[in-house]
């Protein structure tokens, strides 16, 4: 088999609905409760691995948040440096804390302050807990003043199960067995994975063959690691 040119990039959804909970279940709530603008405290930091989901729920919140009508943004710290033109939203989620310089952490600090002040929400992530970032003390100390939770990785067998599922959103038909294999053997990364996943259903389709796994396994052989 030639090596398989699989460029196609279609949309991560990022919907709570579309989040793989698992052990997460009081930090999936207390996000939730943010965008829904019925949280008891405005000011949260989600850490752990990479791959947990800690962006998903960043993004998920901060999309709800918006179709609810309030001024709400994902900002991606480790894209776009952190300014001052982060200021003035009722809804700010942070992502990859943990990669600002010296100045996205004085704006963050700043942030933080002016969010709880104002009675406006902020959440974070990073990949440490907050006295374990490489970051100014002020700062973790500050990251800390809320609700922390760790995001934790699902079992495989929840991936797999998920993986399936937005395979068929998107009109792909799997084998389970195909889920389970690229869980086990390629990124652990749901984000990734299902990225993965849509390239070789294009790869299918042009060869004129199924998404089986001896399909997977020869495209990823000719074609090496897709992920």
């Amino acid at each position: 088999m030639k090596q398989l040119a699989l460029d196609l990039q279609l949309p991560e959804p990022f919907g709570f609905d579309d989040f793989l909970i698992g052990p997460n279940l009081e930090a999936y709530m207390a996000v939730r409760s943010l965008a829904d603008g019925t949280a008891g405290e405005g000011c949260i930091y989600l850490w752990g691995a990479g791959g947990t989901g800690k962006s998903h729920l960043l993004r998920a919140t901060a999309q709800r948040a918006m179709v609810a009508g309030l001024y709400a943004y994902y900002w991606d710290a480790a894209n776009t440096p952190l300014d001052e033109s982060a200021h003035g939203y009722e809804l700010l989620a942070v992502d990859h804390v943990d990669g600002l310089d010296e100045v996205g952490q004085i704006a963050l600090f700043g942030l933080i302050n002016a969010q709880r002040e104002a009675g406006r929400v902020i959440l974070t992530a990073g990949s440490l807990p907050p006295a374990q970032l490489p970051l100014r003390e002020d700062l973790t100390t500050r990251l800390g003043w809320g609700l922390v939770f760790e995001i934790g990785e699902p079992a495989d067998e929840d991936k797999s199960a998920l993986l399936r599922h937005r395979a068929r959103a998107r009109g792909c038909e799997v084998d389970e067995a195909v889920c389970r294999w690229l869980v086990t053997r390629q990124s652990r990364d749901l984000g990734a994975l299902t990225r993965l996943l849509d390239r070789l259903d294009r790869a299918a389709l042009a060869a004129g063959r199924p998404l089986t796994l001896p399909f997977v396994k020869e495209a990823l052989r000719d074609g090496g690691s897709l992920r």
